[in-house]
């Protein structure tokens, strides 16, 4: 256990719980402001990734060209490459960023439950309504821009994403039909029931969560 300097000061809790209710909430918004970055640009990796998908799913030897040229230029690989493993690399990708992307917004939804109430705690310690912001003045400023990132979030882009790999899959399947067992197609058909199964239980979850409190973001 590491010792405490001796010359360290420590600052007094504030005394009002009013004021430590509202740092909390300053504290609050600011993790809230980080998280929804972290969640964007997950989002676009994964958008990325799964263009990719789309991609090699419509044109598959201009995609496949397409890596080969690139590994050559980039780490002057003059081997022959062996295309599955890549592919399997693609699709661990996919599922790792699809997962830390639905982890985040999760935590962004929950987070933004716990701040209304934050605010109402706060309205009710002042004696006013004058916090407001992500609570009601935003729900009653914005509901139609609300329900569209709502339905963007939990329902376009998941089904576009099930939609893209199922694709994926399909043609794997369909590229080594009568060629004998692939290990690599095992493992991209293994990661895309996982995948599979986080899309489910993230529309699941948030939908649940917003039937019991509408307040999503």
């Amino acid at each position: 256990m590491r010792s405490i300097p001796h010359r360290a000061k420590f600052t007094a809790m504030p005394s009002d719980p009013t004021s430590i209710l509202y740092d909390h909430y300053k504290d609050t918004c600011s993790i809230i402001s980080e998280a929804v970055k972290r969640r964007d640009r997950a989002m676009l990796f994964v958008i990325i990734a799964a263009g990719f998908f789309a991609f090699q799913t419509i044109f598959p030897s201009a995609a496949d060209h397409a890596v080969t040229d690139y590994l050559s230029f980039k780490f002057g690989l003059t081997l022959q490459v062996d295309l599955s493993v890549i592919g399997n690399i693609v699709w661990l990708l996919v599922l790792l960023f699809t997962l830390r992307y639905f982890q985040t917004a999760v935590f962004v939804e929950r987070q933004y439950a716990y701040l209304h109430q934050l605010e109402d705690k706060l309205n009710s310690a002042i004696g006013q309504e004058i916090l407001t912001r992500e609570g009601k003045s935003y729900l009653a400023d914005y509901p139609w821009f609300s329900d569209w990132m709502w339905t963007l979030y939990t329902i376009i882009f998941p089904a576009l994403l099930l939609f893209v790999t199922c694709m994926k899959i399909s043609g794997e399947w369909v590229r080594v039909a009568g060629n004998g067992f692939s290990f690599g197609l095992l493992v991209n058909s293994v990661l895309f029931v996982l995948l599979l199964i986080s899309v489910a239980l993230y529309v699941v979850v948030l939908h649940f969560k917003k039937a019991k409190q509408p307040t999503s973001r």
